[in-house]
């Protein structure tokens, strides 16, 4: 922590803390209400719990509460950090995923990411802290390669306006009627990541969303440039996931005799194409797998049973289920895949354990 988050304190037990100075205390109070307005309710409610903090009825109560923790110094910078780690800018995202080959994990050490970070004369950001970092334009703001992950993260302030019609105020002058109508800023954080899971053998691009078009192509450039900079691209890509083959795979797999009571993945939506033609499987509901109806599911086994190598899959719909198990989800996540740019889109704001759960899930049907 930076000297000017100095200051010590006793907590009774013969240990000296840090006392939260005023500079910190503002940057966490400022840093605390964007959080608040912007991260989902879940989510704050889980940071909260986990300092003793009451969550309060709404918003304002929650704000309220929040910031007479931090004046005590009960809520810190750190907790934050680490909080913020987990859940900010994951889920609500576009991502590529990678297999790391055997020849590309003998490059990722930690001492030679370090010398490629120097080489690029990007060596200043290696462990830099992001919990404040937001500029205005989306730039590269920290390095990392802990505990086998080598972390790439971009930041960019993204500030919004959000309707708050209770704030609305009618005047009447003369004959004339005037509303003024309010609007809040909301202080919006977008995270751009690229990170490497050894452990897991896989590495991801997550692009967050939206992002569209030209600027969407821009970003993915953007962290490549950054990327080859720090290991070899060419390897990286030649192991990037066939999404084609993943969601043609994930379907047909759960199709053929339906012996799984509560299947850890249910197709929503799935296109198969094969030359120029195409056909397409969807439920009605997302609770129930589009193979639950016996008709649909004796065609769908019929593809997989007579040709299925003769197809490919365009894309589809899937949710994603909780499970009982240490590893497993504790609720419904919905994931769409595009076959034609091998994209992965997860469509609910989750934890970093949810988004590579359900990554390292895609990868077994590749």
């Amino acid at each position: 922590m930076p000297d000017n988050y100095g200051g010590e304190m006793s907590n009774g037990n013969d240990e000296v803390a840090a006392a939260p100075t005023v500079v910190e205390i503002a940057d966490l109070e400022r840093l605390a209400a964007g959080i608040i307005r912007a991260q989902g309710n879940r989510f704050i409610k889980e940071l909260l719990r986990s300092s003793n903090i009451t969550v309060g009825a709404t918003k304002d109560e929650l704000e309220a509460n929040v910031k007479a923790m931090i004046a005590a110094g009960d809520l810190r910078l750190g907790d934050v950090d680490a909080w913020l780690r987990e859940v900010e800018g994951w889920g609500n995202q576009h991502v590529y995923l990678y297999r790391i080959s055997s020849t590309l994990l003998r490059q990722l050490t930690v001492p030679q990411m370090r010398q490629s970070a120097v080489d690029a004369r990007v060596d200043h950001l290696w462990d830099a802290p992001t919990v404040l970092a937001f500029p205005d334009k989306r730039e590269l703001t920290s390095i990392s390669f802990n505990d086998s992950v080598l972390r790439l993260v971009w930041q960019e302030a993204s500030p919004g306006w959000t309707r708050v019609e209770e704030k609305d105020i009618h005047k009447q002058e003369g004959l004339d009627t005037y509303e003024f109508r309010a609007w809040r800023m909301v202080e919006r954080r977008a995270v751009t990541r690229f990170e490497a899971q050894l452990d897991l053998g896989l590495a991801g691009l997550f692009i967050p969303n939206p992002i569209q078009g030209d600027e969407h192509r821009l970003v993915i450039a953007e962290a490549k440039r950054v990327i080859a900079q720090l290991m070899n691209l060419s390897l990286l890509e030649r192991n990037q996931l066939d999404i084609s083959v993943v969601s043609r795979n994930m379907d047909q797999r759960k199709v053929p005799d339906r012996l799984t009571a509560n299947p850890k993945v249910k197709t929503q939506r799935s296109r198969l194409s094969a030359k120029a033609d195409y056909v397409e499987f969807a439920a009605n509901s997302k609770d129930i797998p589009y193979w639950e109806e016996d008709a649909i599911h004796g065609v769908g086994r019929s593809v997989r049973d007579l040709q299925l190598a003769e197809f490919q899959g365009t894309g589809g719909v899937y949710v994603f289920q909780p499970g009982s198990g240490p590893d497993d989800l504790d609720r419904a996540l919905l994931v769409q895949l595009y076959g034609s740019d091998d994209r992965i889109k997860l469509w609910a704001q989750m934890t970093a354990r949810e988004v590579w759960t359900i990554l390292s899930e895609l990868s077994g049907y590749a």
